[in-house]
């Protein structure tokens, strides 16, 4: 009897402990339409925040700048402010100090626009309190950006009265009661937000820093960050010395073993992630999940114990690992990310879709994909951020205008080549085929804002322009040799690209509609390297999808099996409906007929449907 009670027990116990583990994977993930949100550049909705800004400008220039303002969200991006002459230099030594006044409000003015688009999800760079227009350089993580509220000046002063290490202490001030005011718009729309964490390192205003700057040795948070040695009043020579990330001084890291943060900073950042995923007891009022920057350099056994703590408040938050390559330590078994940001997807679209004369074969993309397959548990692909483009690279379109480089390289006026204008109506119909394999394959596909406009930019700055928005007129673009480039000088029209804009719609509609685009297995059932054609296959329940690619120059005709009961298919972007030809009693047949360089998407269907 008690052999049998302690069985019977043992069994609850695993069974409990196995319905836990499924809890904690986010389903409301799989397949989702992710957006990012660059936050100081997608719409300015409270320009009344705007002139506080200045205080920041003087830290980040180590002086005063007379005349500095914020720069016109219509201006000419290659225009430069008469502030930003009295630099000296190029044009280039002020983007850095440019500020166009996007904030949370603009955000929230906009989330019809996003709902309207089909967006499912939101990730939005860092929000918290810095100096740059990044924010990856956090003052505080327990805050949001004074700038992006309606009351700069009034927050500072609430700031200030708290001793930040004691969250007893935490106020909550008016941008951080319009954050959560934000989330609650993004859930009652249906939707779902995440925020960006930078727990790796912090900018040199950073509250624990700041006071390390002041007190050196004898700060209580001296062991926070790398420090290699203190200064000397006796000595002028001998100045707080520190380790950056990647050498960059203004970017100190925390201090760290070989298994863990600091254990008086992952007690901070613990205190700082309740507060934002339980902002008042209650996970429902909190964020979604988050997403981790440069999260391979921070140990593992830190984020394995923070996953604990994210999934203790809510199981269902999604954690997102901002990982350049194959990781599958991070996710497999133990590993304590729920996904990655899935650059691998975007080195393949890259090398095959965009490329010409270093173009891959369909076979070789196919593999590539197969490895991504390959890294990861299955249920983990349907959640992966498939992006093309993002913060960190040039935008989409600016990468198929300047085809045949290495993804995320000379993408600058360093590269005499390349190509900053305005791409052409063919390269933005390349923009859509990508965008239909992106939206027909397995993953969360993710938009970098403006993309779907036809916004265009070189790699960072010129990645993060304002937003093009519809009711706003936009002085012309005009990049000269003062630019630094040497190709693309001219002078080009800022508008928004309203049939490319109808595409997005619409592609992002027919992936919401479909449970085999969202949820489904996944085949590749046909390919021809000479042709440059491939044809896949998504299946969910009784669902089945085909997305069919010619990305050759030639007409191409061909002939694909289908087995079951199905009589009909429809093409979906067209919205044509016509019969299979039958092949004998269970076996049907589709004819597939593409022009060169276009796609279809056909769903197949029963006979009384």
């Amino acid at each position: 009897m008690k052999k049998n009670f302690l069985f019977t027990l043992l069994m609850v116990l695993i069974f409990s402990s196995m319905i836990f583990s499924q809890d904690k994977f986010p389903e409301w993930a799989k397949g989702i339409v992710w957006y990012q949100i660059f936050p100081e550049r997608f719409a300015n909705g409270d320009p009344k925040n705007d002139s506080s800004l200045v205080d920041k400008i003087k830290i980040a220039a180590r002086r005063n700048i007379p005349d500095w303002h914020v720069t016109r969200w219509t201006s000419d991006w290659f225009a430069e402010s008469s502030w930003a002459k009295q630099l000296g230099g190029t044009y280039r030594r002020g983007l850095s100090l440019r500020r166009y006044g996007g904030d949370l409000q603009g955000i929230i003015d906009h989330l019809d626009y996003l709902k309207n688009l089909g967006i499912g999800a939101i990730y939005l760079n860092p929000i918290f309190d810095a100096v740059s227009l990044h924010k990856y350089d956090g003052s505080t993580y327990h805050h949001i950006d004074v700038n992006f509220g309606p009351d700069p000046e009034g927050d500072k002063k609430l700031i200030a009265s708290e001793n930040p290490d004691d969250p007893s202490t935490w106020v909550w001030t008016s941008a951080d009661k319009l954050f959560l005011k934000l989330i609650q718009e993004v859930h009652k729309r249906g939707m779902k937000i995440i925020i960006d964490g930078v727990f790796n390192h912090t900018g040199t205003q950073f509250w624990a820093f700041q006071d390390i700057v002041k007190n050196e040795k004898k700060s209580k948070y001296k062991n926070w960050y790398e420090i290699k040695s203190f200064g000397n009043k006796d000595n002028e020579n001998k100045k707080l010395d520190y380790t950056g990330w990647s050498g960059i001084k203004s970017l100190p890291i925390f201090n760290r073993t070989a298994t863990n943060l600091n254990s008086d900073v992952a007690k901070y950042i613990f205190n700082a992630t309740k507060r934002w995923m339980e902002p008042n007891g209650n996970p429902s009022d909190g964020i979604d999940g988050w997403r981790l920057d440069v999260a391979n350099e921070i140990p593992l056994g830190f984020w394995k114990n923070w996953r604990q703590l994210v999934k203790s408040i809510n199981s269902q938050a999604i954690i997102i690992g901002e990982l350049w390559q194959l990781s599958p330590q991070y996710i497999t078994g133990d590993g304590p990310f729920d996904a990655l940001m899935n650059y691998n997807f975007a080195f393949a679209v890259n090398d095959y879709f965009i490329a010409q004369k270093k173009k891959i074969t369909v076979q070789e993309f196919i593999n590539e994909l197969r490895k991504i397959d390959q890294a990861y548990p299955q249920k983990n692909l349907l959640i992966l951020q498939n992006l093309v483009d993002s913060h960190d690279t040039e935008r989409l379109s600016s990468m198929i205008a300047n085809p045949d480089r290495r993804y995320d390289h000379d993408a600058s006026p360093a590269n005499p080549n390349y190509n900053p204008g305005k791409p052409s109506p063919k390269d933005y119909e390349m923009q859509k085929l990508i965008l239909a394999f992106q939206m027909t394959y397995r993953g969360a596909p993710m938009i970098y804002y403006g993309d779907e406009v036809g916004m265009w930019g070189a790699d960072d700055p010129d990645d993060r322009k304002p937003m093009i928005w519809d009711n706003l007129k936009y002085d012309n673009e005009v990049i000269a040799p003062q630019s630094g480039y040497k190709k693309g000088l001219g002078s080009y029209k800022v508008e928004q690209n309203k049939n490319l804009l109808l595409f997005y719609k619409k592609l992002i509609a027919i992936r919401n509609s479909s449970e085999a685009l969202r949820e489904g297995n996944l085949a590749f059932i046909y390919s021809n390297d000479k042709r440059n054609t491939f044809a896949f296959r998504r299946n969910y329940r009784n669902e089945t999808i085909i997305s069919v690619f010619n990305l050759g120059k030639n007409f191409s005709e061909f002939e694909l099996p289908i087995e079951g009961k199905m009589d009909f298919y429809k093409e979906l972007i067209s919205g044509v409906t016509s019969r299979l030809i039958k092949m004998g009693k269970s076996e049907r047949q589709l004819v597939v007929q593409l022009a060169p360089n276009s796609v279809k998407i056909f769903k197949l269907i029963e006979p009384d449907k």
